[in-house]
């Protein structure tokens, strides 16, 4: 088939991980000054662009299609450009983790301008082309609401991360009357023990009322969306997260969120904790690693006395310094999220091929940085970037500043997004037209995660 499709249309590259056939016809992909193509045929072809591509597929393989993680230690590979698949399928080989390759959050999609299904729809695809066929999941990451979820599952994604950081309550705002169902609260714990391994304790009134304040509206929410999912799917993965707030989960917190969760029949698969130290984006761990160690440790233990269920590692991108002391103390029951430091690669490519454009890209950054701060957790500073380093400076130096990767990583929007479809527009031609340098970059950043977690 190769030789006949070859001699026919000699201009074509063939990704020759993608062929498979199904019938008597054979299906695989093709690419033509950088646009890839899916091709259908024998002794004759057609040629399908990635919209029509992906319908093909999902019907004639649906083993391409997500499915679910369950309990098997897991991965998620946010991709905000739609390019980045093969990149992590590549990455993945090495270690021994379920895939989340369709990974994204509302507020991703607001600023990308593409939607649920577009996002699993690149994933599929990019499955296709590389040969992939060992399943997959897809995310609805920190949705925050009913239509969030309903798109997600409408688009067939598998896994739904609940963030229900706006219900969780700070102290300073504390007030028993407005806690629901208190009297209920302390009825069910009040003089209860919790013992594990070194870690003991009994809840008091006084524990009880600070927890059902900080978290009863949240775990309220928590539950109505595990009942809106399980009326439309029967089989998924469901994550809970208490981490994007600035309320560190103490572990008489972790014991009542998970006793609440068991006691409300909402079935978990991970939990993810705000852990100490900061998570900032695009950089690594900031804070006292030993302190993180102990607490983790803590926490592990509560898992596996209260569990089984996964710890999730949110904001999971370039925290090397902490990866290897993860995973000894949660072993192979975790899930770690990465999402921007794929796109930040995808800017390394960029810097590399077209300096120019890199340059304008930034130079926009630097323009939005304030409204694009404003809902991440970052210590960037503007002022520490010199515009002539972003036009002169050695790549690796560039992508090593943590200014310049946090500054490149809240951007996203401003560069891909609608509102500038020039700069949106030259991005991508370069990036298709220089896909494989692209996943270079990308396999080999996260397989540096990757290997230090497996």
């Amino acid at each position: 088939m190769n030789s006949v499709f070859k001699n026919q249309y000699p201009e074509y590259r063939v990704f020759e991980k993608s062929l498979r056939k199904y019938e008597d016809k054979y299906y695989f992909a093709a690419e033509k000054e950088g646009k890839v193509y899916l091709v259908i045929g024998n002794s004759s072809f057609n040629f399908f662009e990635k919209e029509k591509a992906v319908e093909i597929i999902k019907k004639t393989f649906p083993f391409l299609c997500p499915t679910t993680a369950g309990g098997k230690t897991s991965f998620g590979f946010g991709d905000r450009t739609g390019y980045a698949t093969i990149g992590h399928i590549r990455a993945n080989k090495t270690g021994k983790f379920f895939p989340v390759f369709a990974q994204q959050s509302a507020r991703e999609l607001e600023r990308t301008g593409r939607n649920f299904q577009q996002v699993l729809d690149d994933a599929i695809f990019w499955c296709f082309v590389e040969g992939w066929s060992d399943g997959f999941g897809a995310d609805a990451d920190h949705a925050k609401s009913f239509d969030i979820l309903e798109k997600a599952i409408s688009a067939g994604y598998t896994f739904f991360t609940i963030d229900p950081s706006d219900k969780i309550k700070g102290k300073d705002a504390q007030d028993p009357k407005n806690i629901d169902n208190l009297s209920f609260y302390l009825k069910e714990y009040s003089g209860r023990k919790f013992s594990v391994d070194s870690f003991s304790f009994v809840f008091t009134d006084d524990i009880i009322v600070d927890l059902a304040f900080t978290y009863g509206k949240a775990l309220d929410f928590i539950e109505q969306c595990f009942l809106f999912i399980s009326e439309k799917k029967e089989n998924f993965d469901f994550e809970v997260s208490v981490d994007e707030t600035k309320i560190s989960t103490t572990p008489s917190a972790h014991v009542f969120i998970v006793m609440e969760l068991i006691r409300r029949k909402i079935n978990f698969q991970s939990l993810a904790l705000r852990f100490p130290g900061r998570f900032e984006k695009g950089i690594d761990y900031i804070g006292d690693i030993d302190q993180f160690a102990r607490e983790l440790e803590i926490h592990n233990s509560i898992r596996n006395s209260l569990g089984p269920y996964k710890l999730s590692l949110h904001s999971g991108s370039d925290k090397f310094s902490i990866y290897k002391k993860f995973k000894e103390i949660a072993g192979d029951k975790f899930h770690i999220k990465t999402s921007g430091t794929s796109w930040i690669q995808a800017m390394k490519t960029i810097a590399a091929v077209d300096r120019d454009l890199f340059f304008d890209c930034m130079y926009l950054a630097m323009k939005q940085f304030e409204k694009n701060a404003a809902s991440y957790e970052i210590s960037a500073d503007k002022s520490r970037i010199n515009p002539e380093r972003i036009r002169n400076e050695n790549i690796e130096d560039l992508f090593s500043n943590n200014d310049i990767r946090q500054l490149i990583h809240i951007s996203y929007g401003s560069i891909i997004g609608s509102e500038n479809l020039q700069i949106r527009e030259r991005f991508y031609a370069a990036i298709e037209k220089n896909l494989e340098l692209y996943t270079q970059f990308v396999e080999e950043h996260l397989k540096r995660h990757i290997e230090l977690l497996s």
